[in-house]
């Protein structure tokens, strides 16, 4: 494997990705440091590109350096972080991965590594094969029981509390919880659904199909509400983009089918997961639902006299760091997290910059990308990001392996825009070749 980084560094992002899901299933089988080696294993890629840039020039262009300006002002406020009276270095040191390490790899590898749609069906093809491989894991995880390692997570490192519930067992797969698992799986919906219409690989859509049936398994067997709400905001997502009246009226229907079904009706109340789901939509009739704006309340009075949060991954979570002062109520989503660990003054700077995020790519998609196909499978993963980040609000989801799927969202629309050059002029050559051919 490092063999192949070091020989073909710009095609290596897509061992990271498939490093990404690959060490999560070892992580179940073997007691390893997921975090760690995940960040070993990126950061070795991104070491071996930046070495090659010395010896052969590198259109460094393509990763749009006006990006790593608007990112590098969020990577400014965490490093000012360091600074905190309540910092813990080491609790800083591990939980920077997720809030800049990870970005900046993706913006900086993607673009050099993705560069037709090939490319781009490329790493559907990859995401699927591990979409079915969760969902099969959890189907034998519901039909045959859990693993020994799973069961002592379960009874002795308290995950049974929020697994086995009121409406039944939540089946997490090898993902580290069932929100997590319902998450990814709800991504994945979002972009294969949206590949599925868009592509024109013949192959690849059959492949997108069985990754659709997996994940709408998946996503039901975790048991996660919080997990719906993500193809909901993806869809609505798309038929702002989606260029076709034809495309816009199906998402539409589609949307309104979807959520009517659940918000309006009690088919299937018989099914303890769509009983569950179902709880979703009437959230004030949802006794965890209280419970967490009661909790969020309480957090704000603790918060209203640290308006730089607690330090990076001391938010709630950081008891084993012995900080001098640590939130007493542990956050219960991403954002809530983000405003623990860095204050409202960074959780507004968060927000603020993957607001400007979504809409400079949602600016690209339907203004400087012609292809009809490249601008579809684009769209796909800035939707699925939508989703998610709306899923962030209610849950802790920015685990593994999300935030690196996410940033590749990102950092894929970015990468478009060269696409969309290069298939323009491939477009111009054949063009011209044709004409040279009619005038002889």
């Amino acid at each position: 494997m490092i063999i192949l980084i070091i020989s073909q560094p710009y095609k290596s992002f897509y061992l990271l990705f498939i490093a990404n899901y690959l060490l999560l299933i070892i992580s179940r089988f073997v007691d390893i440091k997921l975090g760690i080696s995940t960040l070993i294993f990126a950061l070795l890629m991104l070491v071996v590109v930046i070495m090659r840039s010395m010896y052969e020039k590198i259109q460094w262009g393509k990763t749009q350096k006006a990006v790593y300006a608007l990112w590098g002002v969020w990577t400014l406020y965490c490093v000012a972080q360091i600074f905190n009276p309540n910092n813990v270095q080491e609790a800083w040191n591990i939980y920077i991965t997720m809030y800049i390490v990870y970005p900046f790899i993706c913006l900086i590898l993607v673009p050099l590594s993705i560069k037709n749609i090939k490319n781009i069906e490329f790493l559907l093809v990859i995401w699927v094969v591990f979409i079915l491989i969760m969902g099969i894991k959890g189907y034998w995880q519901k039909n045959n029981g859990f693993t020994s390692y799973e069961l002592y997570w379960l009874y002795s490192e308290g995950g049974a509390r929020t697994h086995f519930i009121w409406s039944g067992i939540r089946y997490f797969s090898f993902f580290t919880d069932a929100a997590n698992y319902g998450v990814n799986m709800g991504m994945a919906i979002v972009a294969f659904f949206i590949s599925f219409i868009h592509t024109k690989n013949y192959i690849l859509k059959l492949l997108l199909l069985g990754g659709i049936v997996a994940s709408v398994y998946g996503l039901g067997i975790s048991g996660t509400r919080t997990a719906i709400a993500v193809p909901i905001a993806g869809l609505a997502l798309y038929i702002f983009l989606s260029g076709s009246k034809k495309a816009a009226i199906s998402g539409v229907l589609s949307l309104a089918i979807f959520v009517g079904f659940f918000a309006f009706t009690t088919i299937g109340d018989s099914n303890q997961y769509i009983r569950k789901m179902r709880s979703a939509f009437r959230p004030t009739a949802d006794a965890s639902y209280l419970v967490r704006v009661e909790n969020r309340k309480k957090i704000a009075e603790y918060m209203a006299d640290k308006p730089f949060g607690y330090g990076i991954g001391l938010g709630g979570k950081g008891e084993r760091f012995n900080p001098k002062k640590l939130m007493p109520i542990p956050p219960d989503s991403w954002l809530v997290n983000v405003w623990a660990d860095t204050g409202i003054v960074g959780v507004t700077l968060y927000c603020l910059i993957h607001v400007i995020l979504f809409a400079w790519c949602s600016w690209i998609l339907k203004y400087r990308i012609r292809n009809k196909q490249l601008r579809g499978l684009l769209t796909a993963w800035l939707c699925m990001n939508a989703g998610f980040f709306v899923a962030t609000y209610a849950n802790d989801v920015m685990q593994y392996p999300n935030a690196i799927i996410v940033y590749t969202g990102f950092a894929l629309c970015f990468a478009g825009v060269h696409i969309d050059k290069s298939l323009a002029k491939a477009e111009a050559g054949e063009e011209n070749q044709e004409e040279k051919s009619d005038a002889v």
